[in-house]
């Protein structure tokens, strides 16, 4: 099978450390490429980067097409794994037709996007110009499309590359805003006779909180508040769980104290709530752990924690509403991210996305309103808009007959409910023309990431193909 030279570059990609708002060393990789291959590059103040390809022989006069995707990726991994995101690299593995990572997310999501680009710029390809784009800080927040300026690109069509399934074509995402309750207060002494426990909730299957939030998975964050929801009494001393925003939470952990009377009660309810709980997931989360153990003294408590336990327990989480014009599309959700005890607060990071404007905004008043009854101070940031399909786009109309020309089938015209970066550049650059396309990436922002390979060679061809189709109808 060929895949040009996209595994290849992958391979290296995964190699240079790229969390988000550290994108330095892969943006040396890609001034690098440019350079050795005699592209002209140019970064801008935001730190994205794009390389211009010029026209092959005779399609001097087509129009330029834009492909873009991130840097960034979003950096994930099971509790035993020992690594260190801003200095090490992605240790890959390849089963069959498959590859993911080891204990990590493998950051298909999205260097397979930036090496699919680099094998365009790399391959003789008979097309127009093409300028690659590569943003930064798109998993945490989409800062960097948003900073594109202008004129930092001139082509009139955008190949997106960060979809994840092969064999559609995406034409329209979810808009989002993240939505932060704060909760300050001075600390309780806790009390010096009770007996105290650390709960783990673990082993949970996680994934995207946009891609996967229909799937049903479990929130770490919701089954802990549910058991501490059953203790109104406990002397609550810490809080925390999930990681990232744009991710379902797969581990959460409390500690808590109660009176020694109770800590029969408190094993016995424990036990029964853990095989409530491996019974309710076991077909979305089969790996789910629940473990109760002693804890040494604590001296201090959180004040109105029985208040804070009753918001998370109450909070929206998951689908919130399905499209009534796109079957299986989710139109909007909320997801419960993560709890982090901060200084003497606690920070409670949520994400509501909708293709509805309006709706998004609505989702984050409801959780607002839930943490506001407990005295919480609410913020928003990283807003950003949805992408609106447009069954009329030449450029989509192109690339469906193009698909349906090598591969004697009709590609699916999908919307996600992801964040693409299309929405800000739709925005920015209006009379743009833009369709996302990608391979197949499954259990993306978790360490469940995996990519199929004989997937990525059929985007590849599509893409060239596509390009070609580009530059002759020009």
């Amino acid at each position: 099978m060929n895949h040009g030279h996209v595994l290849q570059y992958f391979e290296e990609i995964t190699g240079i450390p790229r969390p988000s708002g550290h994108e330095e060393k892969i943006r040396e990789y890609l001034l690098s490429f440019a350079k050795s291959h005699g592209l002209f590059a140019k970064t801008d103040t935001a730190g994205n980067v794009c390389i211009r390809k010029p026209a092959a022989k005779g399609f001097e006069n087509s129009a330029a097409v834009v492909l873009q995707a991130h840097m960034d990726m979003v950096c994930e991994k099971d509790p035993a794994k020992a690594i260190n995101f801003q200095t090490d690299p992605i240790e890959t593995v390849t089963e069959g037709d498959w590859m993911h990572a080891c204990g990590t997310t493998l950051g298909a999501d999205n260097g397979i996007g930036i090496a699919l680009a680099l094998d365009v710029l790399a391959a003789d390809i008979p097309a127009g110009p093409v300028e690659c784009l590569f943003t930064v800080e798109e998993e945490t927040g989409l800062t960097g499309a948003e900073a594109v300026c202008p004129d930092f690109f001139t082509g009139a069509m955008l190949i997106n590359l960060d979809s994840e399934e092969e064999g559609s074509i995406c034409t329209g995402c979810a808009g989002g805003v993240e939505t932060f309750a704060a909760i300050s207060w001075k600390p309780l002494a806790a009390p010096i006779n009770d007996v105290y426990y650390r709960i783990d909730i673990d082993g949970l299957t996680g994934g995207h909180s946009g891609t996967d939030i229909h799937r049903g998975r479990a929130n770490a964050i919701k089954i802990l508040a549910a058991f501490l929801h059953r203790l109104p009494d406990a002397a609550v001393c810490e809080l925390s769980g999930g990681n990232l925003i744009n991710a379902i939470p797969r581990h959460a952990t409390a500690v808590f104290g109660v009176s020694p009377e109770q800590t029969a009660e408190v094993e016995k309810m424990f036990a029964q709530f853990k095989e409530e709980m491996i019974c309710a997931w076991s077909s979305t989360d089969p790996g789910i752990s629940l473990s109760l153990l002693p804890e040494s003294p604590q001296e201090q408590a959180i004040p109105s924690a029985a208040a804070i336990i009753d918001a998370l327990d109450a909070c929206p989480n998951g689908v919130l509403a399905m499209s009534r014009t796109i079957p299986g599309l989710v139109q909007t959700s909320t997801n419960l991210s993560s709890i982090r005890m901060q200084d003497r607060s606690l920070i409670i990071a949520t994400f509501q996305r909708s293709v509805i404007e309006e709706e998004k905004r609505e989702a984050a008043k409801m959780v607002a309103a839930v943490f506001q009854k407990c005295g919480a101070g609410i913020t928003s940031r990283n807003e950003y808009p949805g992408w609106t399909p447009d069954p009329s786009s030449p450029l989509l109309q192109m690339a469906a007959a193009v698909y349906e020309d090598l591969f004697g089938t009709e590609p699916e015209i999908t919307a996600t409910h992801g964040g693409l970066e299309c929405g800000l550049f739709r925005r920015n650059y209006p009379v743009l023309d833009i369709i996302s396309i990608g391979p197949n990436v499954l259990d993306a922002h978790s360490p469940k990431e995996r990519l199929q390979i004989s997937s990525v060679e059929n985007v590849r061809r599509f893409l060239a193909e596509l390009l070609k189709e580009i530059g002759t109808a020009a």
